[in-house]
């Protein structure tokens, strides 16, 4: 057997070719660790392979019409046509049956818990692949495919760039393969997956048009070819013909060759609009528009208003995010600190290009520098190209700058290194390649595939006998055996966790969904969420009589409500599509209808009030409560009239009995009996003292109607706290102001 030579083309080759095979490796895992449809935008993509293949040409887009593609059906049609080429012998007559969409999806929310998936996913969507589940994966690989030329072009695109600097590409084409969302959309059906290798061909094209100086007919004929098969598989292939007409005009007038300009630009314009052409006339009779953006828009829907610059650069977070790696349908993220490491490496490659710049000049690699025209004006179109499409339509998604991905990954890769000597460089790169291949294969198994798992199912004995037992069935079919309300106290734009454990308790064809409703003062809502089973995972169709589900829901509490108050949890079912969340019925273990919430919680402000009350005094009753003050309209005051306090209250310490408030207008030569009085729960029983929390002051209204006969005098105003069980009251104790029988004497009112 020969010895391979030291210059053979696989020992220069190999490391571009292992990584290569990394990718795909890891991009099967991403496809199989991803559940159909759950992939962005795969849930609209899918079915416009799925018209093709069955014989049904191209899509007409009609705006009145509810479609399964969505705004996906006024994109070009060449990756579809290729996928559906793949897939025609493929019966997919299952589709309808697989889209069954989850309609409490969170999509663009990856705070809110559950419900991160687009659609409900059964045993048909698992192994033996076949029908729709097989074609989808089909192509899913054969993305992969498409999206494996895309690492290794951007290997020889960095190599046309910088030819001595091995590391620089190895470390490029890795910033592309091992880019999680890369993976991740790669290993979808998304037409992303084709117009990123041809935008990243033709750049590594025109980088040696720019290099050398020159291209023969063959090149033009090439160039054209990739033109017009870009501008057939997606709109953003159109910003390649501006690049590819400037760079072709660079080399015309470096070299003086205006007959050759005039030869290439027939050359490549008659090939795109042989390949793509006719898909632009089509636009234009049936929708007035050659891009057919207007009806995608109308279908996607407009912005209301053009955004901002503040709310542009507001969107930048989340753009970010989103490029690195933001799943599903934009609702599941890796956790924070990652996205931290992702930032400093794009800051230190952005601004590491200062001391690289440095070292071009120094070393007089100008020319070489001119390269970086191509990758740099790419980026500059697609971004200018991002924020227009960006203000007529909620599209802040880094993904939308894949095709750009080589090109700022050649650049993030050699503003790294500027900042290490050359002898540090290699294991530089070595350190990054490394970082981002672990996390690229940790995420699949830490966070997509959690993201999708179905609760496990219980048994009877693994609900814990801590919980409080409920034993409630709702519309004969689900059973609330126990909840728990594990978390006491709650603020303003908190989440609150309420754990119930469902047991089905009849089989049924209908889908009910679980609502989670949180009441405030005045029994207002505070916060709700609506569910499926299972946090979205098992409709009550699926379940099955006995089947024991623990539900966790993270309920979230709004920002706008007021605190301090009681927070009641009312949990029921109710039917989704009836267009309204009224509950259904419910009956206890005893047959009767159930009365009352859930449970409470205290909902706390994030900071105590402050208050400056008229009249300010203090007054301990029982050294469990302190009264701070009063707020009093007017001590002079008619028979008839209404007698308008305000009370400033204050917990000692977490009181365990429940007091009442009592106000007494007394005649103090009457022997004490009240001759009007508004006594009443604190805050109309919003705030119970049990729930009082020390050093949160509290404000209270009162209203204490006088009788039409009071007999006109001199009265004491009298306030006190006594307890609702005996109605014995707190003690009073004061250094001002006066107090006589467990009251305290706030002032003297006049009756006229």
């Amino acid at each position: 057997m020969l010895e391979k030579s030291k210059d053979s083309p696989w020992r220069r080759h190999r490391l571009p070719a292992a990584l290569v095979l990394m990718f795909l490796a890891l991009g099967v895992i991403y496809s199989l660790v991803t559940p159909i449809f759950e992939a962005s935008d795969e849930l609209s993509h899918y079915p416009v392979v799925r018209h093709i293949a069955d014989g049904r040409g191209l899509i007409t887009q009609n705006r009145e019409a509810e479609t399964a593609w969505k705004q996906e059906g006024s994109q070009p049609p060449l990756y579809y046509a290729i996928a559906a080429l793949a897939t025609a012998w493929i019966d997919a007559g299952d589709l309808e049956d697989l889209l069954w969409e989850n309609p409490h999806v969170n999509i663009g929310n990856p705070l809110a818990h559950g419900n991160k998936n687009l659609v409900i996913h059964t045993e048909r969507a698992l192994f033996p692949m076949r029908g729709t589940v097989l074609a989808v994966h089909l192509i899913r690989w054969l993305s992969l495919l498409m999206q494996g030329t895309t690492v290794l072009w951007t290997w020889c695109l960095a190599r046309e760039i910088a030819p001595g600097r091995r590391d620089s590409a190895l470390a490029a084409a890795a910033l592309v393969a091992f880019n999680p969302m890369f993976l991740f959309i790669a290993a979808s059906v998304n037409n992303d997956n084709l117009i990123v290798p041809l935008a990243t061909l033709v750049l590594w094209l025109l980088v040696r048009i720019l290099k050398h100086g020159w291209v023969d007919n063959r090149g033009a004929i090439l160039l054209g070819a990739l033109l017009g098969m870009a501008v057939l598989t997606k709109l953003s292939g159109l910003a390649l013909l501006p690049l590819a007409a400037g760079v072709l005009a660079i080399v015309a007038i470096r070299r003086r060759a205006w007959g050759a300009l005039a030869r290439w630009g027939i050359i490549v314009s008659v090939l795109v609009a042989t390949i793509a052409g006719w898909w632009y006339v089509r636009n234009w009779q049936l929708y007035g528009d050659p891009t057919g953006l207007k009806a995608m828009l109308e279908i996607a829907g407009r912005r209301s208003e053009a955004p901002s610059l503040r709310e542009l650069l507001g969107e930048l977070r989340g753009l970010f995010m989103s490029y690195w790696g933001v799943f599903g349908g934009f609702n599941v993220v890796a956790p924070e600190w990652l996205y931290r490491v992702y930032e400093v490496l794009s800051l230190a490659g952005l601004v590491g290009w200062l001391p690289a710049a440095y070292r071009l000049g120094n070393h007089r690699r100008l020319p070489q520098a001119r390269l970086l025209f191509v990758p740099v004006a790419w980026i500059v179109i697609m971004l200018v190209s991002l924020i227009r499409w960006t203000s007529v339509t909620y599209a802040s998604q880094g993904r939308l700058l894949f095709p750009a991905v080589s090109a700022l990954s050649v650049l993030l890769a050699g503003g790294l290194m500027g900042w290490l000597p050359a002898r540090w460089q290699r294991q530089g790169y070595g350190a990054v390649v490394a970082g981002l291949g672990l996390s690229a294969i940790l995420l699949p198994f830490v966070i997509i595939a959690p993201a999708y798992a179905r609760p496990r199912l219980l048994t009877a004995d693994q609900v814990p006998p801590a919980a409080q037992r409920a034993d409630i069935t709702y519309a004969g079919v689900l059973r609330m055996l126990a909840f728990e309300l594990p978390q006491q106290t709650v603020r303003p734009g908190e989440s609150l966790p309420v754990t119930v454990y469902w047991e089905s308790a009849a089989e049924t064809d209908q889908d009910f969904s679980v609502f989670v409703h949180l009441l405030g003062r005045g029994l207002k809502p505070a916060g709700q969420i609506g569910t499926y089973p299972g946090l979205g995972a098992y409709p009550t169709s699926l379940l099955r009589p006995g089947n024991i589900l623990r539900d966790t829901y993270m309920v979230p509490v709004a920002i706008s409500v007021t605190a301090p108050s009681l927070l009641r949890v009312d949990v029921g079912l109710y039917e989704y599509n009836s267009g309204d969340e009224i509950g259904l019925p419910a009956v206890n273990s005893e047959g009767q209808t159930p009365t009352g919430m859930m449970g409470t919680v205290r909902m706390l402000p994030h900071r105590p009030a402050t208050y400056a009350p008229n009249r300010p005094l203090r007054f301990e009753l029982g050294s469990q409560a302190a009264l701070l003050g009063y707020d009093l309209a007017s001590q002079q005051v008619r028979p008839g009239d209404v007698i308008e306090l305000a009370l400033y209250w204050q917990a000692q310490v977490r009181m365990t009995d429940d007091y009442h408030v009592f106000v007494h207008l007394v005649d103090p030569r009457s022997g004490g009996e009240p001759a009007a009085q508004g006594d009443k729960a604190l805050l109309g029983g919003d705030w119970p003292t049990w729930a009082w929390e020390p050093g949160h002051p509290i404000r209270d209204d009162y209203r204490i109607h006088l009788p039409t006969a009071l007999v006109p005098g001199e009265y004491e105003l009298r306030v006190g706290l006594y307890r609702l069980r005996d109605g014995w009251r707190l003690p009073v104790a004061g250094s001002t102001g006066s107090h006589k029988d467990a009251a305290i004497v706030l002032t003297q009112v006049e009756v006229q």
